[in-house]
């Protein structure tokens, strides 16, 4: 059996609204990481590759392979704010900001192009000016937007699209565990075609901190 493990770095903010504390064991109640907007990390994301043998090239698989999955953390997680959908607030934040209006998730001001991964841990993308709120909260583990075109220029429109290129919609609460999960599944969904498998995912919030899904 051979292992290899690949690291990708972004940066990128989360708001933990599961996070609940033991102040006998952490010495307060306060759960500072369920503060909205979110606050930041340098995530540390680590792949493990596994094959029972080597390829034509003697390799698990070459590490170029993987240029889709940099791609996509890039393009879709890099400088975002992770928000879960199953945040018991979602609605009232995101009816607050003007993104809610007749059971609809809709692009204030604009249109922008739709990155989703669904249940079954594929990419989808396409341009919308809004998405039913069904399909986001019930049918997809991940929606995020870019490239907003507002419809004019205004201050608003500048507003909107700083704003909505910033949100990442994460099917449950955006912990380092379920981070670790969606990656797991998410890379082996992807990438049978190599003939390989994807042993376990270790997502770092920190340095100290780590998070681990897959084969232990």
């Amino acid at each position: 059996m051979f292992e290899i493990s690949k690291v990708f770095e972004f940066s990128a903010a989360h708001s933990v609204h599961s996070q609940r504390l033991k102040p006998e064991w952490a010495g307060s109640s306060y759960p500072k990481c369920r503060r909205l907007p979110g606050h930041g990390h340098n995530y540390r994301l680590e792949v493990f590759l596994r094959a029972e043998s080597l390829d034509s090239t003697q390799m698990v698989t070459d590490f170029g392979h993987l240029k889709w999955l940099k791609e996509f953390i890039d393009d879709c997680f890099d400088h975002k704010l992770l928000v879960g959908t199953d945040d018991p607030a979602f609605e009232l934040l995101f009816g607050k900001l003007g993104y809610l209006e007749n059971g609809e998730f809709k692009v204030p001001y604009g249109e922008a192009t739709a990155v989703a991964v669904n249940r079954d841990f594929k990419v989808e993308s396409f341009k919308v000016g809004s998405v039913a709120l069904d399909l986001v909260k019930g049918s997809l583990n991940f929606l995020t937007f870019n490239g907003y075109t507002p419809k004019e220029e205004s201050p608003l429109s500048d507003f909107y699209q700083r704003l909505t290129d910033g949100i990442a919609l994460f099917c449950c609460s955006p912990t380092s565990e379920n981070l670790a999960w969606f990656f797991y599944n998410f890379v082996n969904a992807n990438i049978e075609p190599l003939g390989v498998i994807c042993s376990k995912v270790a997502v770092y919030e920190t340095p100290t901190s780590c998070a681990v899904y897959g084969e232990l």
